[in-house]
């Protein structure tokens, strides 16, 4: 997870025209997604975030691109540049939920904007709240290094600095979720 002041900057306004899904733009703080597994069963996630957490610094990420995906959970999403810290970290992560038999994540590494839903995406909406980011001047795309910069209030920003671990229990709607 971004630290606190970098990632409420993040956050997506709700786009459309008022008549979208309700799983739509649900709130959903941003965030890289690792790995997931099917359950943890009778797992202490304290301990398992305890041993992560020893001794860990921040990691800082950088954006490369404003991303629109056929996926709800992958519906607006920044592309980063993979750094070693990031991938460490991750391995890391599968290794020490190895028994649980965990699934990479999906176009790893990203950090997720927004869910659309698909009926949403169908009329447009998940392009539509790409575009409207860039004609805001949200995002600053500089193609020629193939780099995003990203325009919060009267800070930009071109990476984050990843601070927390969370481990988030993913059943039912996305507000419901538990950390």
């Amino acid at each position: 997870m971004p630290q606190q002041p970098q990632g409420d900057l993040l956050e997506p306004n709700r786009g459309g025209s008022g008549t979208l899904s309700s799983s739509s733009y649900p709130k959903v703080f941003p965030h890289i997604t690792v790995a997931s597994v099917r359950s943890i069963g009778n797992e202490l996630p304290g301990c398992l975030l305890t041993n992560l957490a020893k001794d860990r610094r921040s990691i800082r990420v950088n954006f490369q691109s404003l991303l629109v995906s056929d996926h709800y959970f992958r519906s607006l999403l920044i592309s980063l540049l993979p750094t070693a810290d990031l991938l460490a970290l991750r391995d890391e992560i599968k290794e020490t939920l190895s028994h649980l038999s965990p699934r990479s994540a999906p176009m790893f590494p990203h950090l997720s904007l927004a869910y659309i839903a698909d009926e949403d995406a169908e009329a447009g909406e998940r392009h539509r709240a790409a575009q409207s980011l860039r004609d805001r001047g949200v995002v600053i795309e500089d193609k020629d290094r193939h780099t995003v910069s990203l325009r919060c209030n009267d800070v930009c920003m071109s990476g984050v600095d990843l601070a927390e671990i969370w481990l988030v229990e993913c059943e039912g709607p996305v507000e419901e979720w538990s950390v």
